[in-house]
């Protein structure tokens, strides 16, 4: 069935081109304003009605049931109630006329009764449309007729946070041979992109959960579109992908729309605001609006952060650059296990770390991503946890965390103890290897590692752009002798971190990191980058070792901000680091642990993570 509605020609009607026939309409995007609200009509065809409908162009609701149901008042309610839930549906705007696909063995037409309902919105006309059997369905969704041509309508919304760098034009059936293209509309506030957001359609009318809405951070190959890193000269060099990253086109597999590419740090090396030249950073949406949002997926964490139209956003992971603008903008992040997701179609920087991430506000939605990602284990349903839960505390690293964000932390802590329940263990790395470090090695952790992240991660980085061209200065001086060398310590590490924290076979274990100090860090004050990085930081753990990690929102923290001169309130996040190929455990036992204790597994947008 398709609902339609209030005419779009006046003031409120803006239209960017008009269709004289179906041929060029097939092709033609009409821009429109009706209602306070932008939209954008697509992908035209002809449709012709079986009532008479006026010519002006009208706003349409297609409302379907797959499922043999006879229509009727009621269940025409319910679905106009699930409609209610999109927020690119208008009652007020889409449901004025109407067209109906009701199930193929029920032909008769729209029951009085639903007529009167539809009335009470304004109903001007109905058309009931018997669909073919093997034929092509009419997709439920909202639609935008004129002249015996159907577009299917998504609705523009402002980047106000400025954390996109092109959005993309919609395609209703993105598939692996389909090239992307750049949508080029601005936004109404100064200076900002104009985003195509899709509707959603009734579970009750697909049969399948909401289609989601998804961002990538552009280091990820999308066909048709030219990546840029954030870099002006990346990008002037760079021809349009061949192809579209393996994890990207798994969500579209699953139905996702790709809405844009996020900005990042140049490069993907670490930057903060002032440091950006090419393209301005995105707005942190948190607190008082002007903290920097971490980097290098910035973009990323800050749209989840920021817009409720936007389900989740795609990120990286290889030294911190999913973990640290998750923390800092207050959102979920998962990290992978290393070996267990293709990297076909991302930029690289150091392949033995880089791990494509995801960020969103919700559990949920993080784990519907793993696992179109990821094939989930098999589970019986009779069967309980087998192993017994470890919780591995380190006390090397908890000093990066300051003492309000520390009483956060062990309040989860005490929680994941009492509730998985868990055994919590306290644990040093370096005590522990200086009493049994491997054989050939010196007693002192730091030592052995010392130099190893210039002599891999910053020679590799360099190294990856060979094709292109201070970090990177390190990484060309780095021969390959000692890239070697640096290669074989950091596996000499990885043994022995994984036997040492992950070793027990008949235990669960997983590793609590703080991710860095909860403190205000504002966008216009410079702060300069590591010159040299220490393989033993809390945020080179999880990829030595190669392990899943995700990040939780916890809680927040008051800090009196020098923007609004009033308090603000700072996120908080523990890490929490499972064993290699142990994914889908390390997500049970953190939905375990929320569940049990009550605490949130969703945050909301806007300054504050918990509304």
């Amino acid at each position: 069935m398709v609902l339609g509605s209030s005419r779009l020609i006046g003031k409120d009607a803006t239209n960017t081109t008009t269709a004289a026939s179906s041929t060029a309409a097939s092709k033609s995007t009409i821009i429109f304003e009706v209602g306070g609200a932008r939209y954008i009509a697509i992908n035209a065809f002809a449709f012709e009605p079986s009532v008479d409908i006026p010519l002006e162009p009208s706003l349409v609701t297609v409302v379907c049931n797959r499922k043999d149901v006879p229509l009727s008042k009621g269940w025409l309610r319910a679905y106009i109630d699930g409609l209610d839930k999109c927020d690119v549906f208008d009652r007020k705007l889409f449901l004025a006329d109407i067209i109906a696909t009701p199930p193929r063995c029920h032909g008769q037409p729209i029951p009085p009764d639903c007529r009167e309902y539809l009335k009470e919105f304004g109903n001007q006309w109905t058309n009931i449309k018997i669909e073919k059997a093997g034929g092509p369905a009419l997709a439920p969704g909202l639609y935008l007729y004129a002249n015996k041509v159907l577009q299917s309508v998504w609705r523009l919304y402002d980047d106000e946070q400025g954390a996109f760098l092109p959005a993309i034009k919609p395609n209703l059936g993105p598939s692996d041979l389909t090239n992307i293209q750049h949508l080029q509309v601005a936004g109404v506030s100064y200076g900002c992109l104009a985003i195509a957001v899709p509707p959603r359609a009734p579970t009750s009318a697909t049969n399948s959960p909401p289609q989601l809405r998804v961002a990538a951070k552009d280091c990820y190959f999308l066909k048709g579109m030219k990546t840029s890193l954030c870099n002006r000269a990346y990008y002037e060099m760079r021809y349009p992908a061949p192809f579209t990253a393996q994890v990207v086109q798994a969500l579209v597999k699953d139905g996702a729309h790709v809405l844009g590419l996020t900005k990042l740090s140049s490069m993907m090396a670490r930057e903060e605001p002032m440091d950006a030249v090419d393209y301005p950073t995105a707005f942190h949406p948190r607190g008082d609006g002007y903290q920097s949002p971490a980097g290098s997926s910035s973009g990323s964490t800050a749209a989840v952060a920021a817009y409720d139209w936007l389900d989740c956003a795609l990120g990286t992971d290889t030294s911190g650059s999913g973990r640290r603008p998750a923390m800092a903008n207050g959102v979920w992040q998962f990290r992978p296990s290393h070996d267990s997701i293709s990297l076909s179609g991302l930029c690289n920087t150091y392949a033995k770390f880089d791990t494509p991430c995801v960020f969103a506000r919700s559990l949920d939605i993080l784990e519907r991503v793993i696992t179109t990602w990821i094939p989930p284990p098999p589970i019986a349903p009779s069967k309980s946890q087998s192993r017994s839960y470890r919780l591995i505390y380190s006390e090397d690293y908890m000093s990066e965390a300051n003492t309000d964000q520390m009483k956060i932390i062990d309040a989860f802590i005490k929680d994941a103890e009492d509730m998985l329940p868990a055994t919590v263990t306290q644990f040093s790395i370096r005590n522990s290897w200086k009493q049994s470090h491997p054989p050939d090695t010196c007693d002192d952790i730091e030592e052995y590692l010392d130099d190893v992240i210039r002599k891999n991660y910053y020679h590799e980085s360099y190294h990856s752009t060979d094709d292109f061209r201070k970090l990177w200065a390190q990484g060309a001086t780095v021969s390959t002798a000692q890239h070697e060398e640096g290669t074989r310590r950091l596996l000499v590490c990885r043994t022995w971190l994984h036997e040492q924290l992950l070793g027990d076979n008949n235990s669960e274990t997983f590793m609590l990191l703080p991710v860095a100090n909860a403190k205000p860090v504002y966008r216009d004050e410079v702060l300069p980058s590591p010159e040299k990085q220490s393989a033993l930081g809390q945020l080179f753990i999880p990829p030595i070792l190669g392990a899943p990690d995700i990040v939780i929102p916890i809680g927040e923290i008051p800090y009196h901000s020098k923007i609004s001169h009033q308090t603000e309130f700072l996120p908080v996040a523990a890490n929490l680091v499972g064993a290699p190929q142990r994914d889908f455990e390390l997500l049970r036992a953190v939905e375990t642990i929320l569940d049990k204790s009550g605490r949130a597994k969703v945050v909301s947008t806007g300054s504050r993570i918990f509304s």
